[in-house]
């Protein structure tokens, strides 16, 4: 499953994705296939009608679910998050400058700068899509949003990971690693492949995870300790189930 981050504008606005065969719900992975009829109370639609039907009755909008994404996610502060719904809603400047007690040209000011972010928006989108185009442009991993500790390690391209992983892997297929790196970025690669030992829609037991480590190094223990920590597992207080957080894939 994609993060929410890597959608395509059109997607993120329409709050479905278009497959060759279904459309998907962005926030719940609810799927419609195409040229099958869906029952809704006593209107009967269409897979793309469908999808647009449920993103309406269970999120109320795209706009609502992108409003629940945090500042890292949308580099936007809660006052202009505020501001934006208001505009949603069409309410006045005046409507605004009532509601929030602020003067009118505050009111202005504020929807002038969000009107100058998207623009400046739109240049830098522009800028970093033709660049990325460049043969030169190096293709970095994304980072999965159950990440902890985030910092520069974390900024490493896929030629570095692959470098990592013929490094410390014997093997790829069964996996098996021939010892722990003590660099974090190197650290930081090898449990990333190892995560993809999990299934994102299955619970685990403890016993059960140590069997899958087990497999792939000596020291489990060490190895699922770290995969907690770095966020590429999740497990419940008690300790009872382990679990792969759905944003741990790219």
């Amino acid at each position: 499953m994609k993060t929410i981050e890597d959608l395509s504008l059109e997607t993120l606005k329409c709050g479905y994705v278009q497959n060759k065969d279904t459309y998907v719900c962005n926030y719940c992975d609810k799927t419609y296939e195409i040229g099958h009829i869906y029952s809704f109370a006593d209107d009967l639609l269409d897979a793309k009608a469908a999808v647009k039907r449920h993103i309406c009755d269970v999120h109320g909008s795209p706009l609502h679910e992108l409003f629940k994404l945090d500042k890292k996610q949308t580099m936007l502060s809660d006052v202009q998050k505020r501001m934006l719904s208001y505009f949603a809603d069409n309410k006045s400047d005046k409507e605004i400058s009532e509601m929030t007690h602020t003067s009118l040209s505050t009111v202005r000011q504020q929807r002038y700068q969000l009107k100058e972010k998207a623009k400046q928006a739109k240049v830098f989108l522009a800028m970093y899509e033709l660049s990325e185009q460049s043969s030169s442009f190096e293709a970095y991993i994304p980072i999965h949003q159950s990440a902890t500790m985030v910092d520069d390690r974390y900024l490493m391209t896929l030629q570095e990971e692959q470098e990592f992983i013929d490094r410390y892997f014997s093997s790829t297929n069964p996996l098996q690693l021939k010892m722990l790196p003590a660099k974090q970025k190197a650290k930081l690669a090898i449990l990333r492949m190892i995560a993809k030992q999990f299934d994102e829609n299955q619970k685990y037991t403890e016993m059960e995870v140590n069997e899958i480590l087990k497999a792939i190094y000596d020291d489990f223990v060490t190895i699922r300790r770290y995969m907690i920590e770095y966020g590429f597992l999740k497990r419940t207080d008690d300790g009872t189930r382990y679990w792969k957080p759905e944003t741990v894939e790219s």
